[in-house]
């Protein structure tokens, strides 16, 4: 650093020699006029050269295509580079449309020769008939169903819509098929009038070997949340103080509620010979891996591997297009050269499996993990792979 002392002395020494220190000459002021030059010079070349344009070799991206979205396709031909609007195939398509009033091929309800009422474009109430508002928001109460101005499309008759023709047999079926419920075509099996019967029916046990007039009467049956919102509900009366009284029906599940190892989400009750294999395995280590399999309402254990068994045939015990429930019992040395082991619980639901399969085995999961206490490492597996040896070492690593 230059002291105070230096900074005098050099002070001095100019003040004493001004001819070594001339002063320097004041700038010019800058010119508005002048053009400010830029620092990058174009090529000789590139002026006079004109660009070439190659459109004929260039092709846009599938995904750039206006008017759709990344991974869709044109509906008609299916194809990604155009939309159905300049689909080739399109005038093909517009033959086989069938109008919805005079229920021809060829054109749509916009361009039908037929129509002479505007007010087919607009919205018309079928209660009241007037336009404005559709059936749904009428505020006129309901008269003969709400259909009195509605057309049918099959009969070209006032009263009725097209499924409840007496000549449409189908319904809103038109490739065949029924309500799941009731059986009727005129309506699905999610607004079906029976659902709410059925779902009752089923709470309080009336299934196989039971009928309608054994159900208890004057019940209201309700499912409140237990200790899992997921899969855990338990049946709660209501309209009765005696909460015993309506868990005993003839044959019904709901008695199923009152048993310490009954699966309520599911009514699925665990076996004693489950509980009891699995503590020997954990505290004898009599058994290396045991297969668990849910039959008729209960849990039962399937096969026993024995402690020379390996990993692979564990896996190869496994049903390929079943569910099942498994624990494992997988030894292994860690970095610090240390012999340990640890319990594995391993869900197998595979894709191939059938749907009402996956949904009992899921639902029972939990309640039936509860019932083995000792569990330290839990496992989902719909594929081999994601149940490989590699995936069980570095879970319990």
């Amino acid at each position: 650093m230059v002291s105070q002392r230096q900074k005098l002395a050099r002070k001095r020494y100019k003040e004493a020699n001004p001819e070594q220190f001339p002063k320097p000459e004041p700038t010019p002021p800058k010119d508005p006029n002048k053009k400010k030059k830029s620092k990058f010079k174009r090529k000789k070349a590139d002026i006079k050269e004109p660009r070439i344009s190659n459109k004929s070799n260039y092709r846009k991206h599938p995904l750039r295509v206006p008017g759709m979205k990344p991974g869709e396709s044109c509906f008609i031909c299916k194809a990604q580079d155009h939309i159905a609007k300049h689909c080739p195939e399109k005038a093909q398509w517009e033959k086989n449309k069938i109008c919805l009033l005079c229920r021809r091929r060829g054109h749509s309800l916009k361009n039908c020769f037929n129509k002479i009422d505007e007010t087919i474009d607009k919205k018309l109430c079928y209660n009241c008939g007037e336009t404005g508002h559709s059936l749904a928001k009428c505020p006129r109460p309901l008269q003969d169903g709400g259909t009195k101005f509605a057309s049918c499309f099959i009969c070209n008759e006032r009263g009725h819509l097209s499924k409840n023709c007496p000549q449409n047999t189908h319904g809103i079926y038109p490739k065949g098929g029924c309500c799941k419920i009731c059986g009727g075509v005129t309506h699905l099996a999610k607004d079906c009038p029976n659902k709410s019967n059925r779902d009752s029916d089923a709470s309080v046990g009336v299934g196989k070997g039971a009928t309608e007039n054994e159900r208890p009467r004057g019940q209201v049956t309700k499912f409140v949340s237990g200790d899992e919102l997921d899969d855990d509900f338990m049946i709660d009366d209501t309209s009765s103080g005696n909460k015993d009284k309506s868990s005993e029906s003839k044959g019904g599940p709901a008695s199923d509620f009152k048993d310490t190892n009954a699966n309520s989400a599911s009514g699925m009750a665990v076996v004693d010979e489950c509980k009891l294999k699995f503590l020997e395995l954990k505290a004898k280590r009599n058994y290396r891996f045991i297969i668990f399999k849910i039959e008729g309402q209960e849990v039962v254990v399937e096969k026993l591997g024995s402690p020379e068994e390996s990993y692979d045939d564990f896996t190869a015990s496994l049903p390929a297009d079943e569910c099942r429930y498994a624990v494992f019992d997988f030894d292994f040395i860690t970095v610090e050269n240390c012999q340990k082991s640890k319990i594995f619980f391993i869900a197998w639901s595979p894709d191939s499996s059938k749907v009402r399969m996956k949904m009992v085995y899921a639902s029972s999961k939990d309640r039936f993990k509860r019932e083995l206490d000792g569990i330290q490492v839990e496992l989902q597996a719909t594929d081999p792979s994601e149940m490989s040896f590699d995936i069980i070492k570095a879970r319990a690593l």
